[in-house]
């Protein structure tokens, strides 16, 4: 499996292998990558970056970018950025150091999107009528649903640019 950038020179890339024996080092011309983690420190090393996918569309409340790389030392760290326009609402950034590809591919498949949606509403108030709570419930509901549905597009589309590499 090989991912090109089409900016890349051919003759500079190395071939990203699936298999999961150890990984030689990457040689060539590497970058620092310093990438957020939420809730932890940052998360810097010196790679390659091997693929993006983005489920940025006009209007979209919430949507996830996703990056791979891999390290110099040979191991693999899957990026997954969540951004809201939700307002008090954070961005959240989720990083994985793994030591093959299958693994880093596994982190971005296991990501469950549904909590990437936060309640736009307190459950408790009881200023609330029931039929309030069932509206905001099932709008809640719908959120979630479009997060999960966005994060699968994004995810099918770059686990498909990485194997078509």
């Amino acid at each position: 499996m090989n991912v090109v950038n089409a900016l890349d020179h051919l003759g500079e890339r190395p071939p990203l292998a699936m298999a999961t024996e150890a990984r030689t080092p990457v040689r060539g011309a590497a970058s620092i990558f310093i990438l957020r983690k939420s809730g932890g420190r940052p998360v810097s090393f010196s790679g390659r970056h091997v693929g993006f996918g983005n489920g940025y569309r006009a209007g979209t409340p919430l949507w996830h970018e996703l990056n791979l790389y891999q390290a110099e030392d040979g191991k693999f760290v899957a990026d997954i950025r969540v951004f809201s326009k939700a307002q008090g609402s954070n961005d959240q950034f989720h990083v994985c150091v793994a030591d093959s590809v299958e693994e880093a591919l596994q982190f971005f498949e296991s990501y469950d999107a549904r909590s990437d949606v936060q309640a736009d509403f307190d459950p408790a108030d009881p200023a609330l009528a029931p039929a309030e709570l069932m509206v905001h419930a099932a709008a809640l509901k719908y959120r979630i649903t479009e997060a999960e549905s966005q994060y699968r597009a994004v995810l099918a589309s770059f686990l498909h640019q990485l194997s078509a590499g």
